[in-house]
């Protein structure tokens, strides 16, 4: 049936990490830059998880705790998500059922049938977020196609993004129909493409002058 791809904003958010090794590492890896407050909680915190330490240090939204002892179950008690990822399979298991019954978003590692969520291949580039997700099913395929889609972006897409978030304020409090406003953006943006998103605000503010004296 398939998982469908929320976008959710996760910042301030409470997340609980059992494991501390290279996997755990991973995924923690992968929200640091979305600003969640985690906490990682294993026996053992491998080198390679305190490295990640650094991420967070640029983002003061952003914060990251380790708890070198065994996990307890009350650690998830006000978890906003968490993710399994010890060696411990057993244990994995008790903290799905425990995420599951109490509604709370799970990520288990190497078991999708313990998931409630799964971890998309990511392609980010400035304000542009691309998830790809097989169901769990073949990360190998998800990285390719993460690879495929990194290849083909334009260069500076996230700049242009940013212009076109700027501009679009502008666009939508044009008194004209939807169409129209659609008509013009869509104009904004090939222009941005065509100058390989080397433009300024200024320069996409005349230019859009001169698309609305075309279109309305």
């Amino acid at each position: 049936m398939g998982y469908f791809p929320f976008f959710m904003d996760i910042s301030g958010k409470k997340g609980v990490i059992a494991g501390g090794g290279r996997v755990a590492a991973r995924k923690v890896e992968k929200l640091a830059a979305f600003g969640p407050h985690l906490t990682v909680i294993a026996p053992r915190i491998e080198a390679c998880m305190r490295e990640q330490e650094k991420l967070f240090q640029e983002d003061a939204a952003a914060s990251l705790c380790f708890c070198e002892r065994e996990f307890e179950t009350e650690d998830l008690e006000g978890a906003d998500f968490v993710i399994a990822a010890t060696d411990d399979e057993a244990l994995n298991g008790r903290i799905s059922e425990y995420c599951m019954a109490g509604h709370i978003p799970v990520n288990v590692v190497d078991d999708r049938e313990k998931c409630s969520f799964f971890f998309p291949a990511l392609v980010r580039e400035g304000n542009l977020t691309v998830g790809i997700s097989t169901d769990g099913k073949s990360p190998i395929a998800a990285s390719w196609v993460r690879k495929e889609i990194s290849r083909i972006l334009p260069d500076r897409i996230g700049n242009i993004i940013d212009l076109m978030g700027q501009i679009r304020p502008c666009v939508m409090k044009l008194d004209a129909e939807e169409a129209v406003r659609k008509e013009i953006l869509g104009k904004l943006f090939s222009y941005c493409l065509e100058k390989d998103g080397e433009v300024t605000i200024g320069e996409l503010m005349d230019q859009f002058m001169e698309t609305v004296e075309e279109s309305i």
